[in-house]
């Protein structure tokens, strides 16, 4: 525990700083839980809560037992924090401390350093997450520790992004973004981006119907983008270029938010109704302008208790007739006539294998929208 230790604030205290520590070690997890006895510990033993994985104002990483460092680490290097291959997750919460690789006030870096969510990870970053720190601009290299290591000299910036009260950056993140992060991509593409999850499996619930909706879409002049079909750069140029972007709730509303700006109309279609507010929160904060949330939601089925089904998991059905005369109020689409209802067809055959599973009408999305 950390009575006496503050969360991470967005626009004061420790997390807008960065702590120049000598011969610290960082300590990889033992475990897979959610909370993992890890982090940084100064050179004097003491635990460094400024190093540590804050979410929702508690943090994931707790002080490790006393021992004795496996490998040395020489030269001066930014404690990235823990590394996770979740794209969504990667985005809101590796990335944080990335602000405090602007060289100045602690001097050049040799690289980046992270520890593993899991400690069977194996391999170095992937691909897409060493595309990031590229767009960043981090020619530094960085290393995944696995074993306990002392670095001689670490800088520990403070935790910049995270679910919670982080959620819409820092003043010191967004300000690293703002002028730093994918400064060469140049825009490309149509004034109108439909984001979508159609092409995604349906482990962890869908919108039902999408497809009808991106038809809809498509004939108002919205591309229909799906995004795991290409690489970061493409993502962002498509989403710098364009000046209208619905995104059906997910992951790629997180990169999108890096980007995001006041003079873009954007929209989020929830996939459930709950926890989509992380991405519509991050747009919120680095562009300086909400996002309309869709709350249209007609009806939702989740799994029932001790079901095998993913945490989180949810299928939604829209009110597509009310769906569409939102997004042509706000502007989204062109007058025209309404949409036509959700197909019967569809629905169905989306509820089949969904057996026992309850059906609610959710009214909370609305008065979480508000």
């Amino acid at each position: 525990k950390s009575p006496d230790f503050p969360p991470p604030a967005p626009d004061a205290g420790w997390a807008l700083h960065a702590l120049a520590l000598e011969a610290a070690q960082i300590v990889p997890p033992d475990t897979s839980r959610l909370r993992q006895r890890a982090g940084v510990v100064t050179a004097e033993g003491a635990y460094c809560w400024e190093g540590a994985l804050w979410r929702y104002g508690r943090p994931l990483t707790l002080p490790p037992e006393p021992a004795e460092a496996a490998q040395d680490l020489a030269g001066t290097w930014l404690w990235g924090g823990v590394l996770f291959d979740h794209f969504g997750h990667f985005l809101i919460e590796s990335t944080a401390r990335l602000w405090g690789t602007q060289e100045g006030q602690h001097g050049p870096i040799a690289g980046v350093c992270f520890i593993p969510k899991r400690p069977r990870r194996k391999g170095g970053l992937r691909g897409w997450q060493q595309g990031f720190l590229d767009l960043f601009g981090i020619a530094a290299p960085a290393r995944i520790l696995t074993a306990r290591t002392r670095v001689e000299r670490l800088i520990v910036p403070g935790q910049g992004l995270g679910l919670g009260g982080l959620v819409g950056g820092s003043t010191a993140m967004r300000a690293a973004v703002h002028a730093r992060f994918a400064a060469d991509v140049v825009p490309e593409g149509p004034e109108r981006l439909y984001i979508s999850r159609s092409g995604l499996t349906d482990d962890v619930g869908i919108i039902i119907g999408e497809t009808q909706i991106e038809a809809e879409l498509a004939a108002a002049g919205y591309e229909i983008f799906h995004p795991q079909d290409h690489d970061l750069r493409t993502q962002i140029a498509r989403y710098k270029a364009a000046r209208q972007i619905i995104f059906a709730d997910g992951s790629a509303g997180h990169l999108l938010a890096y980007v995001a700006r006041a003079d873009q109309q954007i929209a989020c279609l929830p996939r459930r109704s709950f926890w989509w507010d992380g991405p519509v929160d991050q747009i919120a904060g680095f562009a300086g302008r909400a996002p309309l949330v869709a709350d249209t939601i007609a009806s939702e089925w989740q799994p029932p208790e001790g079901s095998e089904a993913p945490r989180g998991t949810s299928f939604v059905a829209h009110d597509l007739v009310r769906l569409g005369q939102l997004l042509r109020a706000e502007g989204f689409v062109p007058p025209g006539p309404d949409w036509a209802p959700l197909a019967p067809e569809t629905r169905a055959a989306a509820l089949a294998p969904l057996t026992g599973w309850p059906e609610t009408h959710p009214e909370l999305i609305r008065d979480m929208a508000q």
